[in-house]
């Protein structure tokens, strides 16, 4: 890894990074980084944790993943927890 300095950019593109970084609750570094990745069209994959798709303000934007992932929760074998 190393480090950048890019220079004359437009001050829209930085409030834009500003916004989508509080959105997503993440760094600005980690918005530019990514914004270079797929601006590049560079293969890989961001640095994201596991919970990234489950990401949302309400249970209808977390996905049909995460309906799955709680059906596990149901099932809870009694035996175990005695």
């Amino acid at each position: 890894m190393t480090q950048v300095t890019i220079r004359r950019v437009d001050e829209k593109w930085v409030e834009r990074a500003k916004a989508v970084a509080a959105e997503k609750g993440i760094s600005m570094n980690a918005v530019l980084v990514d914004a270079l990745r797929k601006g590049l069209e560079i293969e890989g994959q961001s640095r994201k944790n596991n919970l990234d798709r489950f990401a949302g303000d309400s249970p209808e934007e977390f996905g049909a993943d995460w309906d799955t992932a709680m059906e596990a929760f149901d099932t809870i074998d009694g035996e175990i927890w005695k």
